[in-house]
């Protein structure tokens, strides 16, 4: 008996101790997905900016060149004919009419007025639109997907190239912050009996953050506060008008719109369980009333027959008995 008592015990040890390396194992491999799909994603953005800046850098170039060859075209024409005695006064205003509503055509594209901002208004020379940290920002932005359309890819290649790449990078990113939102709020749960109380954390949280980004966006930027505030609600939300441009690192801002979609998507997935927990529990009630109401109606039908039997037989007596 001794023996067999000690062979049981080892046999149970042994199938714990193949649990608990399967449960390892299990855990292991579910940390590895999660480490595979935020790499995956991180590489995907760097990458893709990499190659849009290889893209894009000789269109931006080419485009440099024509907008500074054609205004100074522009200036020196101007400064030609205004200069000359031989025009009118009306003539003159007709020239500078000419001049002024080319300078905005050229200016109206983004390259155009990048241009015109940095070698005219700030007296710089030869800034990129196209760095790797706008380069960055623009695919981070295509693939969450805010679009702020700060910067917009200008060659034939890049558009159709940007085309497939948020195909792909879109379901790549939104699965991969899905996926860490999930992980967070199963490892929140396990440490309240109910969903309440981290659905309104959650809740809270997702009121305070976009105002805490909008304190931070107004101290490092010219924004007023409630420009902040505002930028930072279009932008966890995925709206991006792209009407703000605050003057703020990449690598802050991104991290802010990730954070900040994982903070909504957690939300999202607490608030809809919650409510599909009342909806089930309204649901089960409704059930069980309709079920008693059922039994309620059943006894009255009952009671009703049994005292119709009971009138008929009192007002009509048995023949015999008379």
């Amino acid at each position: 008996m001794s023996e067999e008592t000690e062979k049981l015990s080892e046999k149970k040890e042994e199938e714990e101790e193949e649990d608990q390396r399967c449960c390892s194992l299990s855990k292991l491999r579910t940390t590895f997905i999660h480490i595979a799909l935020l790499g995956t994603s991180a590489a995907y953005i760097f990458f893709g900016a990499l190659i849009f800046v290889h893209l894009e850098r000789p269109y931006e170039v080419a485009e440099r060149e024509r907008v500074l060859l054609k205004m100074d075209t522009l200036i020196q024409d101007l400064l030609t004919n205004i200069s000359s005695s031989s025009i009118s006064e009306e003539e003159r205003e007709y020239l500078l009419d000419e001049y002024t509503s080319e300078i905005f055509d050229l200016i109206d594209t983004p390259h155009g007025s990048h241009i015109f901002e940095t070698h005219f208004s700030n007296s710089s020379e030869n800034k990129d639109m196209w760095t790797l940290s706008s380069a960055v920002l623009f695919t981070s932005t295509t693939v969450i997907p805010v679009g702020y359309g700060y910067i917009t890819p200008i060659s034939p290649v890049s558009r159709l190239f940007v085309v497939v790449y948020g195909l792909i990078g879109i379901p790549l990113v939104l699965v991969t912050m899905a996926d860490a939102g999930k992980f967070m709020s199963n490892f929140i749960t396990q440490f309240f009996t109910t969903l309440t109380i981290p659905t309104m954390i959650f809740l809270s949280l997702l009121a305070i953050y976009p105002i805490l980004g909008g304190v931070f966006f107004h101290l490092i930027t010219d924004m007023t506060l409630m420009d902040a505030i505002y930028f930072s609600l279009i932008s966890i939300f995925t709206i991006g008008f792209g009407d703000l441009a605050p003057s703020v690192n990449v690598v802050y801002l991104v991290f802010f719109i990730v954070l900040g979609v994982i903070l909504v998507t957690i939300t999202i997935d607490f608030v809809a369980a919650e409510l599909i927990d009342h909806i089930h529990y309204m649901g089960r009630h409704v059930g069980k009333a309709r079920e008693l109401a059922s039994k309620m109606f059943s006894n009255w039908l009952s009671r009703s027959s049994s005292r119709s039997i009971t009138a008929s037989v009192t007002n009509h007596p048995d023949p015999s008995e008379t």
